[in-house]
């Protein structure tokens, strides 16, 4: 079987020779760049090649907002969205996310706001397909990402408090810069669809390590209505929906599900979700990807391969699911991070189990 024929074959819910793998990768933009200095700069070369070098069975195009760079160096990555919101990443003494400057600061700010030009005429399109084509000759599955609705708010537009704030005191603000983010994801979406990818993939963390960061009445309010419509457009063109979202969010999952979801993201232990009960209550109806603790690196070699071990066997039976990092490869050294990728490939080569 083929990288993407696996992957299909997974997400209908039959057999496989090998379970696959589908993006792990380093936690840091720093990762890729000692794991391959001499990239060629051509995305599709590129991506086979990070693809393989991980034994990752599916390969990624991004129509997602750009960034640009403002200052990077081993220790800091500073970049800007088209937006006009900046960012700042650090990677030591662990990995932080932090947010610089924001283009929404109150309310009446949201309504002479405009979301960057999507580029699409027939010049793009067909450089689109062309890149979709070579990856499927490869035998890679592709997933096409683009902006989630309410990761949008925190990244793109406001700040993370704004924005929580004005979902309650604000909601006419807070619904058109949804509407805003919306429009985009699904256009993006429906390029990406139209150009021959497997899935759309998006992202919008939903919850805290403890908590969802709100109600379910706003989420269903702001957020389960672009989710089911993507994931109706996904499904209305052939394609599926991976959506990933970081936190505790077991009491949304019967919602993610509804509104047809197929793949989810990352279900593990740093969020307090118990990946044996999701698959117990949800496994039949949605794949689940991730299992694997972000504190790989904190952990002996014998702690490491009976942690892997126990993900990998809870996850195995009854198929669908994908085992990676919760968000990626922890900062280690490569000596580390290949045992990790091996113990990970052996594991994966034992199959699902009934």
């Amino acid at each position: 079987m083929t990288h993407r024929e696996r992957v299909i074959a997974v997400l209908q819910r039959r057999p496989v020779d090998v379970i696959p793998s589908l993006g792990e990768q380093p936690m840091d933009i720093t990762g890729f760049a000692k794991l391959f200095p001499d990239m060629t700069g051509d995305e599709v070369d590129d991506q086979i090649r990070i693809a393989s070098f991980f034994d990752n069975s599916a390969t990624d195009l991004d129509l997602e907002l750009k960034k640009t760079t403002i200052t990077q160096t081993d220790a800091e990555f500073v970049y800007s969205y088209e937006t006009g919101a900046v960012w700042r990443e650090s990677y030591q003494p662990t990995f932080c996310r932090e947010a610089v400057r924001y283009p929404i600061n109150n309310p009446e700010d949201a309504f002479s706001f405009q979301m960057p030009a999507i580029k699409d005429d027939p010049a793009h399109r067909e450089e689109l397909k062309r890149k979709v084509e070579k990856l499927h000759a490869a035998g890679y599955f592709v997933q096409g990402h683009v902006i989630g609705a309410w990761a949008s708010m925190y990244y793109y537009l406001t700040s993370f408090e704004n924005i929580l704030v004005w979902m309650l005191t604000e909601p006419e603000a807070a619904h058109h810069m949804f509407e805003l983010v919306t429009d985009y994801s699904l256009k993006t979406a429906e390029l990406f669809l139209d150009c021959g990818v497997d899935a759309v993939a998006t992202i919008s963390d939903l919850g805290s390590g403890t908590s969802l960061l709100f109600s379910r009445q706003l989420f269903m309010e702001y957020v389960y209505p672009w989710l089911s419509s993507l994931a109706d457009l996904c499904h209305q063109k052939g394609g599926y929906l991976h959506f990933h979202s970081h936190g505790h969010i077991q009491d949304l999952m019967d919602d993610i599900v509804a509104a047809g979801v197929d793949i989810v993201n990352p279900i593990g232990p740093s969020d307090n979700n118990d990946l044996a009960y999701f698959k117990q209550k949800w496994g039949s109806r949605v794949t689940i990807l991730g299992g694997i603790s972000t504190t790989i690196d904190r952990m002996t070699s014998d702690e490491l391969y009976a942690h892997v071990s126990e993900v990998v066997y809870i996850g195995r039976k009854g198929g669908g699911f994908f085992p990676r990092t919760e968000s990626g490869i922890p900062p280690m050294s490569e000596e580390r991070l290949l045992k990790y990728l091996k113990i990970l490939t052996d594991l994966r080569h034992e199959g699902y189990t009934a």
